[in-house]
């Protein structure tokens, strides 16, 4: 166990992880850019077909844009059609593209047959979902656009297209343009979120996802509107050749969902060979058991058997929400990947920590998920709490002390003791709860409590400054209301501060569903007991670590600065001491 702060005095307090939950502890530390989801290229099909679906979406922009032209005039679109076709129907642009289509499909069909379960995430059911619908109308358009042209010499310049499609094909064109929208959307979405930028930039990330379509369907309806009304176009497509487009759009349509309804077959093989060839054992956290077949990923035997497992990449090894921590069977597993590893040394994680959707056990192990899931999508009675697993985030730790408590009591009645004792506690826990924290415990005339447990740790940090303002209320009150017997002050000292925990239901097991015993576990816990104490030394009501100040861009005027060295730790931290929360400026609070 790691040795508590020096100037404690708090026995018994589980304060502490193992030497094992420290270290994945460490891998979430902030300042860390790869906290949870750190991105890694993945491996080299990943790469690959991320690279093509970024062509293709490339390529999608600039159609879309063009279309939208025709909000302005079918000629605006018509121009600028000619710069649009001189990148992609020159030769190398046409080869680039379609070499991308092609390989953007045939990678998705060898990653649907391999994986053991359709059973994932929403995202991800939408996004294949869609990849499967998408051939069905996207073939005859670019049997038209490509195949016709290059069979025929036919022009697939926007008069003849506009002409086609206009009026009988427009609900069908409408539909494939929010279709492949939408997939490439979620497919960009759930690449860029694993860079902390593009949480800056979401809002106009949104904006602009759900207005390009609206001005793409828009403009190619008002240009084919516009074009049917101002003149009569005649269809340099014959008859025989539209036969001929029918007759090809058949035979790849047969052909791409011959592909998917095999990759489709080769799920549902391996699945009934599963159910008799189940040979291993994996292990979850309360003794919870479940049998699978060698082969298959970690987050795979998970998701077929409804257990809770974060995958923020959809099981590509971008992030590192779906890591494990082995327990037990660790060296019977295969070496991690190239792309594994590299995630893994990004978040500096120990050799017993692997990512679940790439480990592939070949024989009984034992896991400890360490990334929490929300409990809306988990299934099952037995999996709802997502604390009884234990879960890794940030969060604001405050400690509460009743100053020279011995001193204040010294000579008194029992029951004049216990009442202040008890009205100190019911009035500061009262304050904590209702802005918000979870009071972990009492520890003799000291109050642990957790802030940010449902929400971000900004908010979290928000809550805990105006839990402290309450509380010095309370101090206040209680100094004016307490006996004469009590000649001492009533002065209180807290401690705040933010950084990586691991939060669980400590003993639950064996309490047959019954929910208790929730704590944090950390190096978290161990500085905010020490700030606590550090009031000591500067006379001061508050010391709190310049995270949780930052965090809930906060300004404390008359705070005193300083430095102070934690055990264990080469930087020292930055701290504020306040002797009165009057100055506390705290920003407008935002949704967690």
């Amino acid at each position: 166990m790691q040795e508590e702060a020096p100037g404690t005095s708090r026995p018994n307090r589980p304060a502490t992880a193992a030497k094992s939950s420290e270290k994945s502890a460490s891998a979430a530390k902030p300042g860390k850019k790869s906290d949870s989801v750190m991105v890694a290229g993945g491996n080299w099909r990943q790469r690959l077909r991320l690279w093509s679906g970024l062509i293709l979406f490339t390529f999608c922009l600039s159609h879309f844009s063009n279309h939208a032209l025709g909000i302005i005039s079918f000629q605006a679109m018509d121009q600028a059609s000619v710069w649009h076709y001189w990148v992609w129907r020159s030769p190398l642009g046409e080869t680039v593209l379609i070499l991308a289509a092609l390989t953007h499909v045939l990678l998705a069909l060898w990653r649907t047959s391999k994986r053991r379960t359709l059973k994932m995430s929403r995202w991800e059911l939408l996004q294949l979902a869609l990849g499967l619908y998408i051939p069905w109308l996207l073939i005859p358009h670019v049997t038209t656009t490509m195949g016709v042209a290059k069979e025929f010499g036919f022009l697939p310049l926007y008069e003849q297209m506009l002409t086609l499609l206009w009026p009988n094909a427009a609900v069908n064109q409408s539909i494939l343009l929010l279709m492949v929208w939408t997939h490439a959307m979620i497919g960009l979405h759930f690449f860029l979120r694993l860079y902390p930028a593009y949480q800056k930039l979401k809002p106009l990330a949104a904006g602009f996802a759900f207005a390009m379509p609206v001005l793409a369907i828009w403009g190619w309806i008002e240009g084919a509107r516009r074009l049917a009304l101002s003149r009569e176009v005649t269809l340099r497509i014959t008859p025989d050749q539209q036969l001929w487009a029918s007759e090809v759009v058949v035979q790849f349509r047969a052909v791409v969902f011959g592909l998917i309804a095999v990759s489709l077959l080769a799920i549902l093989i391996r699945y009934l060979l599963s159910l008799k060839a189940r040979s291993l054992t994996v292990v979850y956290p309360g003794g919870l058991t479940v049998k699978a077949q060698p082969g298959a990923t970690l987050l795979e035997i998970s998701r077929m058997n409804d257990i809770p497992i974060a995958s923020v990449c959809g099981g590509r090894a971008r992030c590192s929400t779906c890591r494990v921590k082995i327990l037990e069977g660790g060296e019977t597993l295969p070496k991690p990947s190239v792309a594994e590893a590299a995630v893994l040394t990004r978040i500096g994680a120990g050799s017993d920590i692997r990512l679940a959707c790439q480990a592939r056990p070949e024989s009984n192990v034992e896991v400890q998920p360490l990334v929490p899931v929300k409990a809306s999508a988990i299934i099952g009675e037995h999996l709802k709490d997502a604390y009884y697993w234990g879960v890794e985030q940030d969060v604001v730790v405050m400690f509460v002390d009743l100053r020279n408590f011995t001193g204040i009591t010294e000579s008194q009645l029992a029951y004049d003791v216990v009442y202040l004792l008890n009205s100190y506690l019911d009035q500061a826990s009262a304050a904590i709860r209702e802005e918000g924290g979870y009071v972990d415990k009492f520890i003799g005339d000291g109050i642990m409590a957790i802030f940010g447990m449902d929400s971000s740790a900004e908010t979290g940090a928000r809550q805990a400054l105006a839990a402290c303002r309450r509380i010095e209320k309370v101090m206040k009150s209680l100094d004016k209301e307490k006996g004469p017997q009590f000649r001492d002050p009533i002065r209180l000292g807290i401690g705040l501060h933010l950084g990586p925990a691991i939060l669980g239901r400590i003993g639950a097991a064996g309490t047959a569903g019954k929910r208790g015993g929730l704590t944090a576990l950390g190096d978290v816990v161990n500085t905010a007991s020490r700030l606590e104490t550090e009031n000591k030394n500067h006379g001061s009501f508050m010391v709190v670590s310049k995270a949780v100040v930052d965090a809930a861009s906060a300004r404390i005027d008359g705070a005193e600065e300083a430095e102070i060295k934690v055990r264990g730790k080469e930087i020292p931290l930055q701290i504020l001491a306040v002797k009165s929360l009057d100055g506390l400026h705290l920003a407008d609070a935002v949704p967690a």
